[in-house]
């Protein structure tokens, strides 16, 4: 019985240690990573066929030489 209303008590508080305007800040900043992190991804993914496709290449020429 103590645990729950422990956790009430906890959720209490943290409502309350941000403001809304915070709350919006991180919401922001958290949907701003979010993309970053999806082009840094993207990047990744992209540069990493590049060089399939260069070793590939180098591959095919080294063996037909």
């Amino acid at each position: 019985m103590s645990e729950h209303t422990a956790s009430e008590h906890a959720t209490a508080e943290a409502q309350n240690l941000f403001t809304q305007a915070e709350l919006k800040q991180f919401e922001a900043d958290d949907a701003e990573a979010g993309q970053a992190i999806g082009k840094m991804l993207s990047m990744f993914f992209f540069y990493t066929v590049i060089v399939m496709i260069i070793s590939t290449i180098a591959t095919i020429w080294w063996i037909n030489k």
